[in-house]
């Protein structure tokens, strides 16, 4: 893992527009805001409460961010190691599949941020570590299997498009297991008694309704996709992808495996294509909103050198193909071919130039470009813009007026760029927030 982030220790990775929603998030917690009633975030909540963590600990530093992922890339691919040996998902036990995996995580520089997806992977692979087990007892599926839910319903609290998971763990338990109605059962309330005791906390905190209408039920919002990233997934994940078919293809098609591990690999095959039920119901195509498929390519990749034949032939291949992995991030980050492949360029934030005498204030921001917070603190709980429009871009309806007035109220921005240019007409409908402020440059206003 240190070798393969070598190149990138003198310097930072770019900091994309959604890692700043994250570091916002935690920041804004650590002042006592309720999430969602006062920051307006698609982050789910045991995502948010780990990014409260690192503020709390480290502010708002980079590297400590860039640290727990690779921390928590290094755990899933051991862990992961384990799954292939203990489940025999392979007649030898071996370590590939955990280099493999460590590999895959550095196809595309996002990976390497600690993303809601990144975090719900860690419980997804406990999910089909358990899930596996349950086919390989030989008494039948037990009670245990309710740990199946419990899991991915962990996951959903991270990363809100994990929930279509526990369709995959019923499907795999009705075709590849003697599952009955009863445990089915289990498994469907084990997947709810998390979100449940989840939503007492925010009950209790009166923050209950605000749970739901901007994080438990804004699916809506989730699948306002942007397709300017699809070309990063498809420069990414298509080496991968296409070095992981030809896995399948010698693995399926292999006469030394058993019945158990045949069921094996096409669960986790399912679990791949679930990755994409995943992605779509995600807030934008990113590599990292696509981590869930890198467990299936790391075991049929591994599948495809552990059956290729021939002296040296597997190491060559795998070296080639490591080099082509490594040039496919490193050309995002730092293009060295001329221009280069410029990766995430519509997430990747860029330094705002503020003038003097409006450093070190408080900044409100309108848009899905927030820059400006990169160097700035953040005033009111408008963050995410997918959710913010309701009130910003509507000023005429009377909710969205007070919810707007009361915003301001608690949390008065010092400066406002408005990219949206929604803010005249917010001025308008509320004449005593118009008095506070000044007008600086075209689309920024200024506290008197």
């Amino acid at each position: 893992m240190l070798l393969l982030k070598l190149p990138f220790i003198t310097q930072s990775l770019p900091v994309l527009i959604p890692e700043l929603e994250w570091v916002l998030v935690g920041e804004k917690l650590n002042q006592d805001i309720p999430l969602y009633k006062g920051i307006l975030t698609e982050v789910g909540p045991f995502s948010a409460l780990f990014y409260q963590m690192i503020d709390f600990w480290f502010g708002r530093n980079q590297l400590a961010y860039e640290l727990f992922a690779y921390l928590i890339i290094l755990i899933q691919s051991l862990f992961f190691v384990f799954i292939t040996n203990n489940r025999q998902t392979f007649t030898e036990r071996n370590y590939v599949p955990g280099l493999i995996y460590l590999l895959l995580m550095n196809i595309s520089f996002d990976l390497s941020k600690p993303s809601p997806a990144l975090l719900a992977l860690t419980f997804l692979l406990i999910a089909l570590n358990i899930l596996l087990r349950q086919i390989e007892s030989r008494t039948g599926v037990s009670d245990d299997v309710f740990e199946v839910g419990l899991f991915i319903g962990i996951a959903t609290l991270f990363h809100l498009p994990s929930f279509p998971y526990i369709l995959w763990a019923g499907i795999s338990l009705l075709f590849y297991t003697g599952v009955n109605l009863r445990q089915m059962f289990l498994v469907v309330l084990a997947f709810i008694l998390p979100v449940f005791f989840t939503f007492l906390f925010f009950y209790f905190s009166d923050t209950s309704e605000a749970l739901k209408t901007v994080w438990l039920f804004n699916i809506i919002t989730f699948s306002n996709l942007s397709f300017k990233g699809l070309d990063s997934i498809i420069i990414a994940y298509s080496v991968p992808l296409f070095f992981a078919v030809l896995g399948i293809f010698r693995v399926l098609r292999g006469n030394r495996y058993n019945s158990f591990q045949n069921r094996s690999h096409q669960i986790v095959i399912l679990f791949g294509i679930f990755a994409f039920v995943s992605l779509l119901l995600s807030n934008n195509f990113t590599p990292y909103n696509l981590c869930f498929l890198i467990p299936m390519l790391a075991l049929f990749i591994s599948g495809f050198y552990l059956h290729m034949k021939g002296m040296f032939l597997p190491e060559v291949a795998f070296i080639i193909f490591m080099l082509i992995i490594l040039a496919i991030q490193f050309q995002g980050v730092r293009p060295f071919l001329g221009s280069g492949y410029d990766q995430l360029s519509n997430l990747k934030t860029k330094d705002i130039v503020i003038p003097e005498k409006l450093k070190g204030k408080t900044v409100l921001v309108t848009g899905e470009r927030t820059d400006a917070y990169k160097n700035a603190r953040m005033a009111t709980g408008y963050l995410n813009w997918n959710l913010s429009k309701s009130d910003l871009q509507h000023p005429n309806n009377y909710e969205s007026v007070v919810n707007i007035y009361q915003n301001f109220k608690k949390d008065m921005p010092e400066v406002i760029f408005d990219n949206k240019k929604v803010i005249p007409k917010i001025f308008k409908a509320i004449p005593e927030l118009e008095k506070k402020y000044e007008v600086h440059s075209k689309g920024v206003y200024v506290l008197k």
